[in-house]
């Protein structure tokens, strides 16, 4: 953004303090101004999670901001969320390296996503204080005041034009970051996302209107929602659905890379949607033609600068991928990894396979839908530590791979960057399923709830509709009808939902209300582990396992403990095998080989295929 911009906030931020005018300007841009396109260009990032140089990196993103500055008059660049946590460097600093990196790259708004969250609200208003342009949320209130924690949007003043950022942050975060976090003492919720009724698209319209009457000539919407099905009213499309006046909505969340999805608006209005998926895959790209269009694109490879640029070739490097990136920023991270590897190298154990969080085929996480060998591996080693009967694990706190070869303390800690604790209730069986039941209730979608177990088998009948009952805050009220998930078993018998069992967990879900509260505030732990899970994880498998992971985990999808059925096409295949075998007791011959055909198997073979290929396009995230 060049120096003659003006930002100026909206109505509620209007008393606060504003920004520093020190910026990371750009020294290199040389051009004269009548040579730069008009065209406004808006590049956009989400779900970053710490990957300060994966794929593209924050030095590739530091450069490609200089290139567009370089040739445009007006660049700005936002975050939709989910920056600070989901690898050890979040984790160790409770986010404050990543914001060290965000104000070096030269953000001028950023969106809490959910994890934001992770490190407690005051570490949160902490992180905000050190970042050098502002939050954005619409949507967060303190129910104690009835005040807007972070300012709703803010207006930026590009010239010919206006463009505001209104911020919205999805309130599935009470499910998904820790729920006591937005709670008092006596876990009454003090913290609001909007979540009731229309109140999200209520608040959303008010911050459009407002900011148009404030004098924006574009107003984008920079969500954390999502656009995967996960059974709320708060997805993307929703938003844009029930609210005008809004021209586009960057979006995160869900880690979908999605270049442009025309969504209509209240008034049938068309607008674009955009992603750009996860760890710096790709850098979003909207553009604000100066007609009044505009349009989004994903940008995956940042190309060497162009010598009518006038970047200084010792300013940016080529990478070793062949890609290039800023020079500065490039050496900060190199700077970073060997602080980190200094206390994350230490190898801890070998495995001779991959341990995984995601389908192998897809790369789409199915801790979160089906059983893993990681899964199986992590709530076998919650059980064995804690010598509870069973070990339960939310698929949502397993967070990434573990590669085959030596495993490092830093892989241990990328599986598990919340630092959660371990601890064991007494659940009754009935407990037990309904926390099972949970986890399934949007199945085949993905669910952070999803449960990975020990000691403990299930299968989930997808025919049957869930009926879980959840109130405003997503906190677990009843299942009110039947159950979708069938069959359990501990230790090879069948669930007694009246006995009690001694259950090892993450705290999270135990004590802290996550997954839904169902258990939360309802059991005591006998058992609290003080030590971080990435710990007693590394523990587990230097001193239980002797440093070296079993064979008996090599299988990507682990050891059949849950089990998927439909009892709806399955019954319709047993009325069509016994229909068969009533009607054609003998083996009809085909006309073509004279060969026997049985009937049946061919009926069922061609069932098979049509649930297996639907289950698949279920699957699609």
């Amino acid at each position: 953004m060049s120096e003659s911009k003006i930002k100026r906030a909206g109505s509620i931020a209007a008393a606060l303090t504003m920004l520093p005018l020190g910026m990371f300007f750009s020294s290199q841009t040389a051009l004269a101004a009548d040579n730069l396109s008009e065209d406004t260009v808006i590049l956009y990032t989400n779900d970053v999670h710490c990957g300060i140089d994966t794929a593209i990196g924050y030095d590739g993103l530091k450069l490609y901001k200089r290139e567009m500055e370089a040739t445009h008059e007006n660049v700005l660049l936002v975050d939709a969320g989910d920056a600070i946590q989901g690898g050890p460097i979040g984790t160790l600093s409770e986010g404050a390296d990543i914001i060290e990196f965000m104000n070096a790259v030269g953000y001028d708004a950023v969106v809490p996503g959910n994890h934001e969250f992770d490190y407690s609200i005051p570490t949160l208003l902490k992180r905000s204080q050190e970042l050098e342009c502002n939050y954005l949320c619409c949507n967060f209130f303190d129910t104690r005041t009835n005040e807007s924690v972070f300012m709703p949007y803010e207006i930026f003043d590009t010239g010919d034009s206006k463009v505001a950022f209104v911020g919205i942050t999805t309130p599935e975060t009470f499910l998904s970051s820790t729920p006591t976090y937005f709670q008092d003492e006596n876990r009454n919720f003090i913290y609001s996302f909007s979540e009731s009724g229309n109140d999200l698209y209520d608040v959303t319209q008010k911050s459009i209107d407002s900011a148009r009457n404030d004098g924006a000539d574009y107003v984008i919407l920079v969500g954390h929602l999502g656009e995967t099905d996960n059974g709320t009213n708060w997805l993307a499309m929703d938003v844009v659905e029930h609210t005008n006046g809004a021209d586009a909505l960057i979006d995160g969340h869900s880690h979908q890379e999605t270049p442009m999805l025309m969504t209509k608006n209240k008034d049938g209005k068309e607008i674009p949607v955009s992603q750009t998926g996860t760890k710096l895959n790709n850098i979003g790209k909207m553009t604000i033609s100066s007609d009044g269009s505009i349009s989004t694109e994903l940008i995956d490879t940042v190309p060497k600068p162009s010598d009518d640029m006038d970047i200084s070739s010792d300013s940016y490097i080529e990478k070793v991928d062949g890609t290039y990136g800023d020079k500065e920023i490039n050496e900060m991270i190199a700077a970073k990894n060997k602080e980190l590897n200094d206390i994350l190298g230490e190898v801890i154990g070998t495995v001779s396979f991959e341990l995984y969080d995601s389908d192998p085929s897809t790369g789409i996480r199915k801790v979160r839908y089906g059983e893993t060998n990681l899964g199986d591996f992590i709530s076998d080693a919650i059980k064995n530590y804690a010598g509870a009967e069973i070990g339960l694990f939310n698929g949502g706190g397993i967070r990434s791979n573990i590669p085959a070869g030596d495993i490092t303390y830093n892989d241990i800690c990328t599986v598990f960057p919340y630092r959660n604790k371990f601890a064991a209730s007494m659940l009754t069986g009935q407990q037990i399923l309904d926390i099972l039941e949970v986890g399934s209730m949007v199945y085949p979608s993905e669910n952070g709830s999803f449960i990975q177990p020990s000691g403990l088998e299930y299968t989930i009948d997808e025919s049957i509709p869930s009926s879980v009952k959840l109130d405003d805050h997503l906190c677990f009220i009843a299942v009110d009808g039947e159950y979708r998930v069938k069959d359990v078993k501990v230790n090879g018998e069948p669930l007694d939902l009246d006995r009690i069992y001694s259950v090892a967990s993450c705290s999270y879900m135990l004590i802290d209300g996550g997954d839904s509260s169902v258990v939360s505030g309802k059991v005591t732990p006998y058992k609290n582990f003080e030590a971080a899970d990435a710990d007693i994880i590394t523990e587990y498998i230097k001193n239980y396992l002797n440093g070296v992971i079993p064979e008996s985990y090599k299988d990507p999808s682990g050891s059949d403990r849950i089990k998927i059925i439909n009892s709806k096409t399955d019954k319709t295949e047993e009325s069509q095998n016994e229909s068969t075998q009533n009607s054609a007791s003998q083996p009809v011959k085909s006309p073509n080989t004279g060969r026997n055909t049985p009937i049946a198997a061919s009926c069922a073979l061609i069932l098979i295929f049509g649930v297996s290929a639907a289950a698949a396009r279920k699957k699609i995230k």
